[in-house]
C-alpha cells in the first residue's frame, strides 16, 4: 500500500529541487540577464552602504553567506579585505556561474545539511540575503536554531528578507515561485528572539544614491514614505513601520 503521506513530502521536497537546479536558466538571467564581474562590482557601493556598518573590524574573522548565489557578495568582501568569507549554495549553476568569473571560497551545498556539519561557534559573522523567505516556517525554526549554534558567541548574523509591510510586497513575495513567506519587522524580531538571538535592530533599505537619477528617486520615495506614515498614523495612531520592499535585521549571540 502506498504511504500517502510520504509521497506528499517527498513531493514537496523535491518540487524546489528543479527550480534550483536551473535557478539561473528560468530565473535570475531572465531578471538581470547573464552576470558580469563588473556588473558585480557596480554593486560595491551598495552593499557597502547595507552593510558595512555591520562588519567586524578584525579582517580575519571567519564569515560566510548561506545561499549567496554566484558568490557576487562574498567577492566584495574578499576584495576589501576578508580572505576568510565564504560562501554556499543549493543552486550548482548560481555556483557554476561565480566560479566561472573567478570568485573563489565559494561552493553548493544546501544551507541545513550544511549547518548540520558544522562545529558550534565556527563563524563570527553570518549572512543570509533574500534566503529565509524561501523556507516555510518549520524549517525557518529549524534553520535558525542551527544558526545560532554555528555563530560564535557575540558574533552578528545578517538577514536581508522582503518586506510584508512594503506596498508592493507581493511583487517581492510572489516574484519568485519557490517563496514561501515574508516579514514585517514585528515578525522577523520576533522569530530571532525566540530562536535565542539578542539584540535584534531592524532597518529600510532604500535606493543608494550614486547618480541623479538615482538621487530624484531617493528623494521622491522620502516623500511617499511620508504619505504612508501620514495614512499609518491615521488609521492606527502610530507612524512607526518599514516601508522598503526588502528590509535587514541584524541579531548577536
Amino acid at each position: 500500500m502506498i504511504n500517502l503521506k510520504k509521497e506528499l513530502k517527498i513531493y514537496s521536497m523535491n518540487y524546489k529541487d528543479k527550480f534550483y537546479s536551473k535557478y539561473v536558466s528560468v530565473h535570475t538571467s531572465r531578471l538581470y540577464g547573464e552576470i558580469f564581474l563588473g556588473d558585480i562590482k557596480r554593486q560595491f557601493s551598495v552593499w557597502q552602504k547595507y552593510f558595512g556598518r555591520f562588519l567586524p573590524e578584525d579582517k580575519k574573522a571567519k564569515i560566510i553567506d548561506l545561499g549567496c548565489g554566484n558568490g557576487g557578495f562574498i567577492y566584495w568582501l574578499q576584495q576589501i579585505g576578508y580572505q576568510n568569507a565564504e560562501g554556499i549554495d543549493i543552486s550548482a549553476e548560481q555556483i557554476e556561474a561565480g566560479q566561472k568569473l573567478g570568485i573563489k571560497n565559494i561552493r553548493q551545498a544546501d544551507i541545513k545539511e550544511f549547518l548540520i556539519t558544522q562545529l558550534p561557534n565556527n563563524y563570527d559573522v553570518i549572512f543570509m540575503r533574500d534566503i529565509l523567505e524561501h523556507f516555510n516556517k518549520e524549517e525557518i525554526l529549524d534553520v535558525l536554531e542551527k544558526v545560532y549554534k554555528t555563530l560564535s558567541p557575540g558574533g552578528s548574523f545578517i538577514i536581508q528578507t522582503s518586506n510584508a509591510e512594503s506596498p508592493f510586497s507581493g511583487r517581492f513575495r510572489y516574484g519568485d515561485f519557490t517563496h514561501e513567506i515574508s516579514f514585517t519587522g514585528s515578525s522577523i524580531r520576533q522569530v530571532l528572539l525566540v530562536s535565542g538571538f539578542k539584540n535584534v535592530l531592524v532597518y529600510p533599505m532604500p535606493s543608494v544614491v550614486h547618480g541623479l537619477k538615482s538621487l530624484i528617486r531617493s528623494i521622491l520615495w522620502k516623500v511617499i514614505v511620508l504619505k504612508l506614515r501620514f495614512y499609518l498614523l491615521v488609521e492606527t495612531g502610530s507612524a512607526k513601520g518599514i516601508f522598503t520592499q526588502n528590509l535587514i535585521a541584524v541579531a548577536q549571540k
